[in-house]
């Protein structure tokens, strides 16, 4: 069961951060927003309960018994690749006295818990509980099942939805997967799993744009990539805010451009694009936490998901084609790449952790988003909506809870 939370802030007081026809005037998102955490309990029943999001790669766990575990708000949680090849995702806690069962990343045979070692498959039944199921007693085993998260695989990546009611996610992002189909997404691997790391910001403050770039990263990504107001492409076919996709795109100087010292890229260029695919870096959000950039060599991806108010976890990878991988300079290539963004990395974590704490401030203001800012503008849109959804069935239903966990 997941308990109602209304949001402390007025509903009134998004319309001014609204983007809509009418009007060019957009302004930011309140500051308690990023710091009220009665607020993140509102905002995490109005989207991370209720939409599909991102945990990371299927490739990360190919065999059977391998899992990860990671953490949406208070829920501790895990994915697992099934001995039938299925990924389950399961509640991390045992059902006995709520210890954790799984830490980190790893593989399996079966689910124990450390504290009484009661059993799990991977279904997250449980097939044994020392002192009950040994012994001449009226427990039913089959009476006792972690909590299964809804999960579906897109183009590689696992998402989940904690809303059994929910649309397949085939109808929010079947559209996209055609688009991108060039790229080959299923078949890119990582050389390692994907590593989320803490850090002591709110989930929104990684919506990714481009107006900074010009200006943060003038010195850093500006000198390996010809970057411009000019060369952003807010109105590319990505777009789809209906259904939570939102895109843009950097038009490169030359053929194969890439943000590297030498100016291009340095792993082989994928097969199967067109031209135009290696003229660009197409950036596309999958909200509430995805971030796709595809680019000639790889797919480059962000995730993060959130924790409270004032903190969240965040991690990138890189994904090619297994002939990639298996170059013998692969690694010293990609080393190169990882040391020539570095600079613009710690540019970004210097932005975030500031604005995080401008946030905090008794003179936090709501500024106004400029127009080459649209990617915010869309991204709040979507927000906005998701809250008043949230508000008005709250206002519906005041005393109903949401089943929303299988």
């Amino acid at each position: 069961m997941i308990k109602d939370s209304k949001s402390p802030i007025a509903m009134e007081e998004f319309d001014k951060s609204y983007m809509n026809e009418e009007t060019d005037t957009v302004f930011a998102l309140p500051a308690e927003c990023f710091t009220d955490q009665e607020f993140f309990e509102f905002e995490l029943n109005a989207v991370w309960k209720k939409e599909w999001f991102c945990i990371g790669r299927e490739t990360d766990i190919p065999k059977t018994g391998d899992y990860f575990t990671f953490q949406v708000g208070d829920d501790q949680l895990f994915a697992i690749r099934t001995r039938e090849g299925k990924i389950n995702v399961l509640s991390n806690v045992c059902r006995h006295r709520n210890m954790l069962l799984l830490e980190g990343q790893g593989n399996v045979r079966r689910i124990s818990c450390p504290l009484h070692a009661w059993i799990y498959n991977m279904e997250g039944e449980l097939v044994s509980a020392p002192g009950l199921t040994d012994r001449d007693t009226d427990f039913d085993p089959k009476s006792v099942c972690l909590p299964k998260i809804r999960a579906e695989v897109w183009e590689g990546f696992i998402f989940i939805n904690y809303d059994v009611t929910a649309p397949a996610l085939s109808e929010r992002l079947g559209n996209l997967g055609e688009k991108l189909a060039n790229y080959k997404m299923s078949e890119l691997r990582s050389t390692d799993p994907l590593k989320l790391e803490p850090f002591d910001w709110n989930w929104k403050i990684f919506n990714d744009e481009c107006y900074h770039c010009v200006y943060l990263h003038a010195s850093s990504w500006g000198d390996m990539y010809d970057i411009s107001p000019e060369t952003v492409d807010e109105s590319v076919d990505f777009n789809d805010l209906e259904r939570g996709i939102v895109s843009y795109r950097l038009i490169s100087s030359h053929k194969d451009a890439a943000p590297t010292h030498t100016k291009s890229i340095l792993q082989p260029p994928l097969e199967g694009l067109t031209d135009e695919e290696r003229s660009q870096l197409t950036y596309i959000t999958v909200v509430p936490n995805l971030l796709i950039v595809a680019m000639p060599d790889k797919v480059k991806y962000f995730l993060w998901l959130p924790k409270n108010a004032r903190q969240s976890n965040y991690g990138v990878s890189w994904l090619y084609p297994e002939s990639t991988l298996e170059r013998e300079d692969h690694l010293e290539k990609f080393k190169q790449e990882h040391d020539d963004l570095y600079p613009v990395m710690i540019e970004d974590l210097f932005a975030w952790r500031r604005s995080q704490m401008g946030m905090e401030s008794s003179f936090a203001s709501r500024g106004r988003l400029t127009n080459d800012e649209i990617v915010i503008k869309r991204l709040q849109k979507w927000l906005i909506d998701q809250y008043r959804k949230e508000d008005a069935r709250i206002r519906e239903n005041p005393t109903i809870n949401l089943q929303v966990v299988a």
